[in-house]
């Protein structure tokens, strides 16, 4: 059964005696003799008289036994949960953080050049390295006479060992737990954290409103974390955390004030009470003026062993061995997680950087080889461009939104993404495209700003009928009667109205019917004689014009 070293539990002498025989040379073993509980004495005069074997006995008791009594004791400082372990390669640690990609807009009529095709979309990446800064020393010095009596009791081994490596084993902790504290200080003046003014509750004459304001404040800020955010970083980089995953470092005179004046009187207390796990460490060690709590994660300490471990030289001089504890590592701070401190001083106001647009460029207009042009053929598209100036340039309100106007087809406008698309059946000799500066307000309602630029374009090139194909007599318009008058089966395109006379005389609006496949395309107006009225056929602008008369 492995031998189980920890101070709590008691470890009798001949139990640590074979312990340390068990993990030593084969030559140790076969010169000391096993131990029981009812004879150790062959084991320690056998000690005595082999000094080797008493080096190596003192060596392992210190290396083997005390290291663990150390390990097993880290427990002490308060912040070791927040360690990443052991680096058992390197004295690096490299932290990553990758950036948001900005969405474009799809629009299958564009057509997509080699700039889109081949080109590099680059995604935003930081990264920080943590290199080994702690390179600490403990030394004791353990007189091996004195050592002898340790065997008179039966635990006085253990006893020894623990009392004596206590004070490296204490220097450690507290030096560690110093150096982790000391990151909120460095941490705030190295970019520094996300502050949130809350009441000084930590004043003994603060009351139960100004503890369930902080409280208040502080699980809004819980609630909030969650979503993505480039504020609460000093890297400012996109980041989030769940309320799990958050730790609150709190001062004792922090903790006293929300338990006594918020929790106490709350009817609720579950939901009033801080769900995420509490640290408390003294007031003076935030080490920030104003500073009363942190809320962040577990992450946000970047803290590693990179060498743990116990040395000894025997002195034959003195009879004493030296022993030197030796700790190294890296204590460092993330940069890309959230952290918040809630402080009594003033706290962060997200900055409004003004960026006013002052002009609109001009309006650029590409065919699809990607000249310039001003002059745009019917039934083709092209690209558009333009973006808004502003002072000082690189200001997020570059957008602009596009307009069409002087056009006489429904087939003629400009998609979402800039593509002017020109109708084959375009009537219009010009066009008038124009680029207004644009922007969402706080309600999240797009306005148009005063700025913008206009262009204008000629149009030129064949017109194209999409319907009725010329000479085709299956796309003619027949079947169209009007009171039992049959309309021509034949008409020729240039009158938009034609006239019908009703058999029989006056007639109201009510009155007439007109049926046929083109009934929903055909309006009606009456005279004022009611036995006289007009046809007139509906056609969208730039399509062709058929005129029906009725005999």
């Amino acid at each position: 059964m492995a031998l189980d070293v920890r101070p709590l539990k008691p470890t009798e002498n001949w139990q640590m005696l074979n312990y340390i025989r068990k993990n030593a040379s084969p030559d140790y073993q076969d010169r000391i003799p096993a131990a029981t509980k009812g004879k150790i004495q062959a084991t320690i005069k056998a000690l005595d008289t082999y000094q080797p074997q008493a080096n190596e006995f003192h060596s392992l008791l210190i290396n083997k036994v005390g290291l663990q009594i150390i390990r097993n004791t880290s427990w002490t400082n308060p912040m070791a949960p927040f360690k990443r372990g052991m680096l058992t390669r390197g004295d690096t640690i490299e932290e990553i953080a990758v950036g948001i990609i900005k969405a474009t807009t799809y629009d299958p009529d564009r057509e997509e050049l080699e700039k889109e095709l081949f080109g590099t979309s680059k995604v935003y990446v930081e990264n920080n390295f943590h290199r080994t800064n702690r390179r600490d020393k403990y030394k004791i010095t353990i007189n091996n006479v004195l050592t002898g009596p340790a065997f008179d009791t039966p635990n006085g081994l253990q006893s020894l060992i623990a009392a004596e490596m206590a004070a490296p084993s204490t220097s450690d902790n507290l030096d560690e737990f110093l150096l982790m504290t000391q990151l909120f200080a460095e941490y705030e003046a190295n970019g520094g954290f996300y502050k949130v003014q809350i009441p000084d509750v930590i004043d003994m004459d603060s009351d139960g409103t100004d503890a369930r304001r902080a409280l208040r404040t502080i699980r809004a800020i819980t609630e909030t974390l969650p979503f993505l955010s480039t504020k609460y970083n000093a890297a400012g980089m996109m980041s989030h955390a769940n309320p799990d995953d958050l730790y609150l470092f709190q001062s004792p005179e922090f903790a006293a004030a929300i338990d006594v004046e918020a929790l106490a009187g709350a009817f609720n207390i579950d939901k009033a009470r801080i769900n995420e796990r509490t640290v408390t460490i003294p007031q003076e060690r935030f080490g920030i003026d104003g500073c009363q709590a942190i809320l962040t994660t577990k992450d946000f300490f970047v803290v590693a062993d990179t060498v743990f471990r116990t040395e000894t030289l025997w002195n034959p001089s003195a009879l004493h061995t030296n022993t030197w504890l030796h700790h190294h590592g890296l204590i460092s701070a993330s940069r890309f997680v959230p952290a918040v401190m809630f402080t009594s001083h003033r706290g962060d106001e997200q900055p409004v950087i003004q960026t006013p647009v002052t002009s609109v460029t001009a309006v650029a207009v590409t065919n699809r080889a990607g000249d310039v042009v001003t002059d745009v053929q019917r039934g083709e598209l092209y690209s558009l461009y333009a973006e808004a100036t502003t002072t000082p340039a690189g200001g997020d309100n570059n957008a602009v939104r596009y307009t069409l106007t002087g056009n006489t087809s429904q087939r003629t406008w400009i998609s979402m993404t800039g593509v002017l698309h020109v109708g084959g059946d375009e009537g219009a000799t010009s066009l008038s495209v124009q680029a207004i500066a644009t922007w969402t307000d706080p309600k999240g309602l797009q306005k148009d700003g005063v700025k913008s630029a206009v262009k204008t374009l000629t149009v030129s090139g064949d017109s194209t009928v999409s319907w009725p194909i010329a000479g085709d007599a299956s796309q003619t318009i027949t079947g169209i009667t009007v009171e039992g008058v049959a309309v021509s089966p034949t008409f020729a395109p240039g009158t938009t109205a034609y006239t019908v006379v009703v058999p029989g005389g006056t007639t109201t609006l009510d009155e007439i019917v007109v049926t046929g496949p083109d009934t929903g395309d055909v309006l009606i107006e009456l005279n004022a004689a009611g036995d006289v009225f007009t046809v007139t056929a509906n056609s969208a602008p730039g399509d062709p014009v058929y005129t029906v008369t009725v005999n």
